[in-house]
């Protein structure tokens, strides 16, 4: 089986980000992610209160919105990412650092694969240069492809 230029590329991507996460550890990994999109979707969902309860101390202003957002995108996150360090004591006392770094290791994996996925879709679906016929010479586009249509889907909403 020969491998095709993309196929050592995204080879690189993957050994790069799983072994990262295998030295981050489970509980590290999973913590940076769930602080990032917890504060994100906090922020998305509850700013506008915020902001609105802020219009009472700052007066109406286009600040508030923005304040709100990042305040409550930081506080979530710095919450988040108190329990993780909470947690990762608990692991360092219960002498757990080697099932953390082998979890690590796996999450790292999954987390590697729908980069590179995420990755061949956008090359799939660039409209800059033609690149069909480099990803179905590549095993990982070959793999991949089939999932497209509902990644597309995903995308779209189902809007055709």
């Amino acid at each position: 089986m020969n491998m095709s230029p993309l196929d050592i590329v995204f080879l690189l991507v993957l050994a790069v980000i799983v072994i990262r996460a295998m030295i981050r550890g489970f509980v590290e990994e999973f913590g940076s992610v769930a602080a990032f999109f917890l504060g994100v979707m906090a922020a998305f969902l509850f700013s506008g209160l915020v902001a609105q309860l802020l219009e009472g101390v700052m007066g109406q202003t286009v600040w508030n919105q923005v304040v709100a957002f990042l305040g409550l995108f930081i506080l979530t996150y710095l919450l988040v990412k108190l329990f993780e360090a909470g947690l990762r004591n608990l692991i360092e006392r219960a002498e757990l650092e080697n099932l953390d770094r082998a979890l690590g290791f796996f999450l790292g994996l999954v987390e590697a694969v729908l980069v590179v996925f995420i990755l061949v879709f956008l090359l799939y679906i660039q409209p800059f240069f033609e690149v069909d016929a480099l990803i179905m010479e590549s095993w990982f586009g070959r793999v991949l492809s089939p999932f497209f249509p509902y990644a597309a889907e995903m995308i779209t909403g189902g809007r055709g």
